[in-house]
């Protein structure tokens, strides 16, 4: 049984699986064929190896968190506010600046262009997404219909970049409580809805404030990422949650290992067996005892 993961949750995928007891692998094309993958960690992977694949997360939940670019075709319907990404040709006449140029696929925002006037945005961009200002931005960790984690942005000095909070551009996360959180109430609905039109288990729910004098007042999910980094302390808080409410499959699981560990062992034991040496050991043919010592004699004499 599999924890498969994506490249980027590679290493926090390695150590839950190891956690929780399962193989872990990040290429379904080289899993054993016919295994059973328990959780998908930000691994959309299709195989025909795949014997029972699982909802946790499953195939097509992965696929639409990861296509940031058609979030907000996911969520227009719901209500929740969320950035439009157009096409260079698709941009409204009336979108002011500044706006931001973004690529399809990204990380960390290290893609982000700021662009403040028509000659800061660079030849055949990707996409155009418009900048809504906010006052906090937050991490929300969902995971089986609760949200389980709160981590808030802070600045690292005072070159942080106030319009792109991200890692590149001098942001960091640190522990944050929903007591500690303004409107927490707006957010946890904002974030309980978009896990569930995501079909999401567990993710991680980048989420920012803006205030009604920024012309909104309501929350704003910049993404969702189906393969969050944890840290120690929230690698050991999913460990539990997985535990807790896969906890049928995982003895089962069990069960099976402990099978196969004893059918391994009966092996190994038949082996030995036939490996075993006689008690008495067979003396070494006449013929054979001479021809050697008829060798030592020649070798000595010479």
């Amino acid at each position: 049984m599999y924890l498969i993961a994506s490249r980027a949750g590679i290493i926090t995928g390695k150590l839950l699986a190891k956690s929780l007891g399962l193989q872990f692998h990040n290429n379904v094309e080289q899993i054993k064929s016919g295994s059973e993958v328990m959780i998908r960690y930000g691994n959309a992977q299709q195989s025909t190896r795949i014997g029972k694949d699982t909802d946790c997360n499953s195939r097509d939940s992965i696929l639409k968190m990861s296509a940031k670019h058609l979030l907000w075709q996911y969520l227009e319907d719901s209500g929740i506010m969320t950035p439009r990404y157009y096409r260079p040709e698709d941009v409204p006449t009336n979108l002011s600046y500044p706006y931001l140029a973004r690529s399809k696929m990204h990380r960390a925002g290290k893609d982000i262009i700021i662009c403040n006037n028509p000659w800061d945005t660079p030849n055949n961009p990707e996409y155009i997404v418009p900048y809504y200002p906010t006052l906090r931005e937050y991490r929300v960790h969902v995971a089986f219909g609760n949200v389980v984690k709160v981590l808030r942005k802070y600045a690292v000095d005072e070159n942080s970049n106030e319009k792109i909070r991200t890692s590149t551009y001098g942001w960091r996360y640190n522990s944050s409580s929903l007591d500690q959180v303004q409107c927490a109430k707006a957010m946890v609905e904002t974030a309980l809805n978009t896990a569930e039109i995501l079909d999401a288990k567990f993710c991680g729910i980048d989420m920012a404030w803006s205030s009604k004098e920024h012309g909104l007042g309501k929350w704003i999910v910049w993404e969702v990422n189906s393969a969050p980094s944890l840290n120690s302390s929230s690698l050991k808080l999913y460990t539990d949650l997985f535990k807790e409410n896969l906890s049928e499959r995982l003895r089962k699981y069990e069960i099976y290992k402990s099978e196969q560990n004893n059918a391994r062992n009966k092996t190994t034991d038949r082996r030995n067996e036939r490996k075993r040496p006689s008690e008495y050991p067979i003396p070494r043919p006449r013929r054979m005892r001479k021809n050697n010592t008829s060798k030592v004699r020649r070798r000595t004499h010479t």
